[in-house]
């Protein structure tokens, strides 16, 4: 029985893949990451949520890079990498990335507890230790369907509530550049524009959790028009958003966060 059980996830899975590929065309989201470190060349990488490095040998020879998993599955060693084996919090709690680094971020992505209020604190433990041209990404952020959207995993393939994290950071920090890139299986958000002495999404994140924690697949469907805009799985479309800086327009609504932060 457990073999036909497991023969059956399987093919569930492949199935749902292979959906997820027609309605996501274009290269797979392992391929795109490549993509974004070689168009930045960013000199460090975090990455929360290795599992067993496939997206972690998507950086360059060179580019210092920090792994963090409570559970890392990792077969082998990687240059220049330093591998914490715990929570992300706990994490941040223990260690400082200034000083693991010996700069700010570069560039980070967000892959582990695929939970959307653990989504925003990583991205407020990353915006911490962010200057101007650090870029964050955030997995999972379109949801393939009710079941595999679920905050309870129920079957192999899953992305969890990510989304929600998305729609948070659009509807709360509007003064945050945001893209997603339309790649299979569930998409790749890319954020810049990051404020690392804004403290507005930490200290508005237990009304995000209570306000959003309940929504499901059908509140997503009837609000696609708020969540972050979207591009094809495309080289240049991804090279050119990237390459596109408007540092006066970001510093202007950095500073306007920073008034309206202060009024509240």
């Amino acid at each position: 029985m457990d073999a036909v059980d497991e023969a059956q996830r399987k093919a569930q899975r492949d199935e749902q893949l292979a959906e997820t590929r027609r309605r996501l065309p274009g290269p797979g989201y392992y391929l795109v990451l490549r993509w974004i470190h070689e168009i930045l060349r960013p000199p460090n990488y975090v990455e929360i949520g290795v599992r067993k490095g496939v997206s972690l040998r998507m950086a360059l020879e060179g580019t210092r890079r920090i792994g963090v998993d409570p559970s890392p599955m990792l077969h082998t060693e990687y240059p220049d990498t330093r591998i914490f084996a715990l929570p992300s919090d706990e994490f941040f709690a223990r260690h400082d990335l200034d000083d693991l680094l010996g700069a700010k971020v570069a560039l980070a992505f967000i892959d582990g507890l695929h939970l959307f209020e653990q989504v925003l604190r990583d991205f407020v433990h990353l915006e911490r230790h962010s200057d101007p041209a650090t870029v964050i990404l955030l997995h999972d952020c379109l949801p393939f369907d009710e079941p595999t959207s679920r905050r309870e995993q129920t079957m192999d393939f899953y992305s969890g509530d990510v989304w929600k994290a998305a729609l948070a950071l659009r509807r709360r920090r509007p003064e945050l550049e945001m893209m997603t890139v339309r790649t299979a299986p569930t998409g790749l958000c890319m954020v810049r524009g990051l404020d690392a002495g804004s403290r507005r999404l930490e200290k508005e994140l237990p009304e995000i959790v209570s306000a959003y924690r309940d929504l499901d697949f059908d509140y997503y469907s009837a609000h696609r028009a708020e969540m972050p805009p979207e591009i094809p799985s495309d080289r240049r479309a991804v090279g050119d958003w990237l390459r596109r800086r408007s540092p006066v327009a970001s510093r202007e609504r950095r500073q306007d966060s920073r008034i309206a932060e202060a009024a509240s």
